[in-house]
């Protein structure tokens, strides 16, 4: 028999379901449970690139290892309250709490192992860190032919850590000031995983990486109360990810800026609103004459403008750019945001802090500039002979 509190285990089964799927594969679709006489109990999914595990504390009194349906399991252990029992019983798990009594199947089916990490953590970073890494997910690829961009490249060195993600129109970069590795690693994480890993990690945790060789990549989270002990495994991309060349994009662009535009977050989210709400993200950006304007595109039913709020610095420039790929910037940033326009067929930067967003223009043909009427007029006085 084990008793267990019906928090912990709800809150496990909660963590680990998320790496399970139902599939025709049926073990990509089960949990392991796993418990001995010490104390604890090992709960563990995986489904088919991504391994979680989680330890809990438990009254043990005999040792159980059995498969069950993790989604079934998940479903019923919400429905209960208090102190749950489980035992084993002709081949099947039984759960009793109160009057509750429910029996699951053991399946016959085996699930990988997460190891022991014997080795220290390469490197051991804050939630809330991890999380803003994490900012550059939306911009990694989801299309299935560009296998070689839909990852999280990670690269930690001694007093830094930077994410990149991609799609090949648009690139997210955060930079972010770590105690790291003295050796610096370098992984490129299936996005699956990534996003795995995002939705466990609360800002109050600690992420313990442990970079077992080129190909496997561990992490463990916990947090200071002591009721979260979550391992995830996954195995590295080995395709190279365009780092080096996104690097030099973002420094060229630095380096090729025209005019620059600081503007509040709010103002910013306010006209992607306005744009999208007219039925396209194709946008234009214009800064001349110490003002930002902003436009869509024309649509059937007209064309949005709007003036921006903020301060303005360098030479006329503008672009044409989708609005869905500044959207996800706005969308992961507080306060002052930046932006950096240099010739229209050169990318626009967008900065906030440690996240800086590379972002493609748009080559529309025959499309006009929405505000020619703002450009100031050049009026030559004739010449006034003195009194």
């Amino acid at each position: 028999m084990i008793s267990i509190s019906q928090d912990l285990l709800h809150n496990a089964l909660k963590s680990v379901t998320r790496a399970s799927t139902k599939n025709s594969l049926v073990a990509l679709s089960l949990v392991r449970l796993d418990a001995d006489p010490i104390g604890e109990m090992r709960l563990s999914c995986f489904n088919g690139e991504s391994a979680a595990q989680a330890r809990l504390p438990a009254d043990c009194n005999e040792a159980l290892s059995m498969h069950v349906d993790a989604q079934i399991l998940h479903a019923v252990v919400e429905t209960l309250a208090g102190e749950v029992r489980l035992s084993v019983e002709d081949n099947a798990l039984v759960l009793q709490c109160g009057a509750n009594r429910t029996t699951l199947r053991q399946v016959e089916e085996e699930l990988p192992l997460i190891g022991e990490q014997e080795s220290p953590p390469a490197a051991t970073l804050s939630g809330s860190l991890l999380r803003s890494l994490m900012r550059v997910l939306p911009f990694a690829s989801t299309d299935c032919s560009r296998t070689v961009l839909q990852v999280l490249h990670l690269c930690l060195e001694s007093d830094r850590a930077t994410a990149l993600a991609a799609d090949g129109y648009s690139a997210g970069r955060v930079r972010e000031t770590i105690e790291g590795p003295q050796q610096s690693i370098t992984a490129c994480l299936p996005l699956g995983f990534a996003r795995l890993l995002a939705s466990l990690v609360e800002e109050r945790d600690l992420v313990q990486i442990y970079p077992l060789d080129e190909a496997r990549f561990h992490c463990r989270v916990s947090n200071p109360q002591g009721d979260k002990n979550l391992t995830l495994a996954t195995l590295a991309v080995s395709e190279a990810f365009p780092s080096e060349q996104i690097e030099a994009l973002v420094e060229t662009a630095r380096q090729n800026e025209r005019a620059r535009l600081l503007v509040p977050q709010s103002s910013l989210m306010q006209s992607i609103r306005m744009v999208q709400a007219m039925g396209t993200q194709n946008t234009y950006l214009k800064i001349s004459a110490g003002a930002a304007r902003i436009a869509s595109a024309e649509t059937e039913t007209g064309r949005a403008r709007n003036l921006l709020e903020g301060s303005t610095e360098g030479q006329p420039a503008s672009a044409w750019f989708s609005a869905a790929y500044l959207k996800r910037f706005a969308e992961a940033v507080k306060g002052e945001t930046s932006l950096r326009l240099g010739m229209p067929q050169q990318p626009i930067l967008a900065e906030a802090g440690s996240f800086t967003v590379l972002i493609m223009p748009l080559l529309l043909e025959g499309a006009k500039d929405p505000f020619p009427e703002e450009e100031a007029l050049a009026i030559q006085l004739p010449e006034m002979s003195a009194a």
